[in-house]
């Protein structure tokens, strides 16, 4: 039997200097390492809030959830390009970057259901309408207020 077709466990790929996947493993396991202790140096409501994603020459990138949580993370760059720089000795780190990352949704959560006024609410529209000299604004507010619970 020849060595070609025997087969070796992942962790002997990974732990060769020489094969492609082993660089690429300890790359991984660095910045996730670098992230973990990022997230202690930081603010705790941050902790969950972001991931490090890469670092490249002098710029990290940093992954969120939200645009609500990137704008947070922002204002947090002075901070965060300190503790690269101070506290974990990457010194060439002199930019942040922060991204969203998009969420993949399955079929069933994409599919947006329909919203509907209540009657009240459709009767009140209507009557809006038939107020406006505006006919293009008068069909507005009609298709809408079409848009009700039967």
């Amino acid at each position: 039997m020849s060595n070609k077709n025997k087969t070796l466990p992942i962790s002997n790929l990974l732990n060769d200097v020489h094969h492609p996947f082993a660089a690429l493993y300890k790359r991984a396991n660095s910045i996730q390492e670098i992230d973990c202790s990022l997230k202690k140096l930081l603010d705790p409501s941050l902790k969950d809030k972001f991931e490090l994603a890469n670092i490249n020459a002098d710029i990290a990138v940093l992954l969120v959830s939200s645009s609500a949580w990137a704008t947070r993370l922002r204002y947090c760059t002075p901070v965060i390009i300190d503790a690269f720089n101070n506290q974990l000795n990457l010194t060439s780190i002199k930019t942040v970057r922060i991204k969203v990352k998009k969420l993949e949704y399955d079929n069933f959560t994409s599919i947006r259901k329909p919203i509907y006024l209540s009657n009240n609410s459709a009767k009140f529209l209507s009557d809006v309408a038939n107020s406006f000299d505006d006919p293009e604004l008068r069909k507005c507010f009609l298709n809408i207020s079409r848009n009700n619970l039967k």
